[in-house]
């Protein structure tokens, strides 16, 4: 067994012993004590962790936050560009839309919103609808008039297939809103979309007979030219004719016209040769209570431009009404009989602005309605109208999406 001696005595010791039964002292020496730590410096220290842990929690709590994205007519969302547009400028933001108005009428317009690829332009509204939680729309408060302004809750609509979502707008008065979209993504994300809404007042100019020569077609054309001297071409036009049988070509190349007739007696306001409606930009000429008579052959009304008919008699025609160009025309509580062709719609425009074919008679017309092509793939519906007697009622011959739950067919 080894064995060492005791520092202190010399005693023999075994290995590894600690303390001498001889001399009574410990034979290890110990270690010197660390040099202790101030209090304070710990919790320096401690604090110092601390804020460390703090400020990751913090940042983590940030980075893990709902994002919130604001844009005046377009906003860039990820991969994704959000615009709200006319239907045929999808890429272009519009932060303010002008609109105008008569006193007393009431008008409506859609608000589109396009989702498109933000690198490539593509329609990408599929892949975003994935993403997207909900989406709602509202007006604030108007300012500056008497603007009464109301828009309907976002929705697809078959007036423009793609635009994510539509909004009718409906207003009446002048004066200035603001509409604010808001899209709620399903990570938490909110989008905010603005537009601001200006409605300004139309000057409108009325032409009655009794005090302007309109008597025969020559007047009558002759009182459009003075016209078109006379106001701006955005302004609204009343002409009031009187009860009387008008021959010979009218031609309306104005933007556009609200022409009424009227019934005294046996006589009432007629047309007896083609009435002509030139392409007018996004104004609608309008025909109120007349009558369109041929003699079998011709076209009644051509229009290029915007037109509505109502409450007008078309008969004796080749085609009583057609539409052309890039017009849209609407034919309501209108009686149309006795022509080769009712109503032919053959316009390849890429905008609609009335979606109702109402309250009209179709009778003892060959074809009565030919659908050879509609812009857009707006729901055309014809509710209480009458089909009565005639070869083929409705020829869809572009397949367009149709509505006559409400129509009535007699065979």
């Amino acid at each position: 067994m080894t064995e060492h001696p005791c520092p202190h005595c010399g005693t023999p010791l075994p290995e590894g012993a600690s303390f001498c039964p001889h001399c009574a002292k410990e034979v290890e020496e110990r270690k010197p004590a660390r040099k202790a730590i101030p209090l304070r410096r710990k919790i320096l220290v401690a604090l110092l962790v601390l804020v460390v842990v703090a400020a990751g929690l913090v940042g983590w709590r940030m980075a893990d936050q709902p994002d919130v994205y604001d844009g005046q007519g377009g906003v860039t969302y990820g991969d994704y560009q959000l615009v709200l547009g006319y239907p045929d400028a999808r890429f272009t933001p519009l932060p303010e839309r002008y609109q105008q108005s008569a006193p007393g009428e009431r008008y409506r317009f859609p608000s589109l919103l396009f989702i498109n690829d933000a690198a490539t332009g593509e329609d990408a509204k599929a892949a975003f609808s994935q993403e997207m939680e909900g989406i709602t729309a509202q007006l604030l408060e108007s300012t500056g008039g008497d603007l009464e302004i109301t828009c309907s809750e976002p929705a697809p609509n078959d007036y423009n297939t793609d635009a994510i979502v539509m909004s009718f707008v409906d207003f009446t008065g002048s004066g200035t809103s603001q509409m604010m979209w808001a899209i709620t993504m399903k990570n938490g994300d909110t989008i905010h979309l603005r537009q601001d809404i200006i409605v300004e007042p139309i000057p409108v100019h009325d032409y009655h007979y009794q005090d302007y020569p309109m008597g025969t077609t020559e007047q009558l054309q002759a009182l459009l030219e003075q016209i078109r001297s006379e106001v701006g071409e955005a302004d609204i036009v009343n002409i009031y004719l009187p009860p009387v049988t008008y021959t010979g070509q009218l031609r309306l190349d104005r933007q556009g016209y609200n022409f009424y007739g009227c019934t005294d007696g046996e006589q009432r306001t007629t047309f007896t040769d083609t009435v002509q409606v030139v392409e007018n930009g996004w104004w609608i000429c309008f025909f109120y209570d007349m009558d369109f008579i041929g003699d079998g052959d011709g076209i009644g009304v051509s229009a290029s431009g915007n037109t509505r008919l109502t409450g007008c008699n078309l008969s004796g025609w080749d085609t009583a009404v057609l539409a052309y160009g890039s017009a849209w025309v609407n034919v309501i509580e209108c009686d149309v009989r006795d022509n080769k062709i009712g109503f032919h719609f053959n316009s390849e425009g890429n905008s609609a602005n009335h979606s109702l074919y109402n309250d009209n008679v179709f009778e003892n017309n060959g074809t009565a309605v030919l659908l050879e092509s509609v812009p857009t793939d707006m729901r055309l519906q014809f509710p209480g109208t009458v089909f009565r007697g005639n070869g083929t009622d409705i020829n869809n011959r572009c397949g367009q999406n149709l509505n006559t739950e409400e129509t009535i067919f007699e065979n």
